[in-house]
């Protein structure tokens, strides 16, 4: 029986759209679709590190394959028998790839196949807060959730005052605000858009990019070599085949 597989990363015409979104924005764009094309960089960000990461896992268990295919195993049915354990184990491997969702998902995945979780990676780890901050931006944003934050006062209230605002929009003001994006806060201003500004969302299309390179470079160099690979095949790929 013969199996081809066709696959084709999406990635990279969603990292020419977010290119595109961001040189498109000028003083004439109306406050709502200023504040809607942003909205747009910040998704697409998410989404394109995920195809890249998607694509670095791969390309990982393909260096695994090629590893493997190198064992030297004399006996037939010994190597038919581990041939088909490597096709179960990279159907799985492939499987839980598809099935990741968010910086915690990836981090597992890394870890199965390189003994060491994406976060402790060098490269990334001065980048992994602002990566969990995205994918958490990227769960409300994606799902067009409100921003709500309550405020309480009166006598009845202890101390005369309480407030409350927590969730994802929360991390991502407290880590706005630490990184010097954000000066005010939701709960004062009450603007959903004060998360939508040009600034901000360059923020985290920057953060994006830097990530695959990263990543490539805190690999052995082996891994790092067929990571590079895979990248310049995608890239290559002309866009009419």
């Amino acid at each position: 029986m013969l199996i081809r597989t066709i696959t084709e990363a999406i990635w990279p015409c969603i990292e020419a759209s977010v290119d595109h979104f961001t040189a498109s924005r000028n003083d004439a764009v109306p406050q709502f679709v200023r504040a809607g094309t942003n909205f747009s960089i910040i998704l697409g960000s998410a989404c394109y590190l995920e195809g890249t990461l998607e694509t670095l896992l791969h390309a990982l268990v393909e260096h695994r394959r090629s590893v493997f295919n190198k064992v030297e195993i004399s006996d037939f049915e010994t190597r038919r028998s581990m041939n088909i354990f490597y096709m179960r184990l990279e159907d799985d491997l492939s499987a839980r790839i598809a099935r990741s969702l968010g910086a915690e998902g990836y981090n597992d995945m890394f870890e199965l196949l390189m003994g060491t979780p994406l976060h402790e990676l060098g490269g990334m780890k001065p980048l992994w807060e602002p990566t969990t901050v995205l994918f958490n931006f990227r769960n409300v944003l994606g799902h067009g959730r409100q921003v709500c934050a309550r405020q309480f006062s009166g006598g009845a209230v202890p101390g005369g005052f309480s407030e409350e605002f927590s969730g994802s929009y929360r991390r991502v003001e407290d880590y706005l605000r630490k990184v010097g994006l954000l000066k005010g806060r939701f709960p004062d201003g009450a603007s959903e858009y004060l998360f939508l500004t040009d600034d901000i969302a360059d923020h985290f299309w920057g953060m994006a990019k830097r990530i695959p390179a990263a990543v490539i470079s805190s690999l052995p160099k082996e891994q790092s070599e067929t990571c590079t690979q895979a990248f310049e095949k995608i890239r290559a790929r002309p866009l009419d085949t």
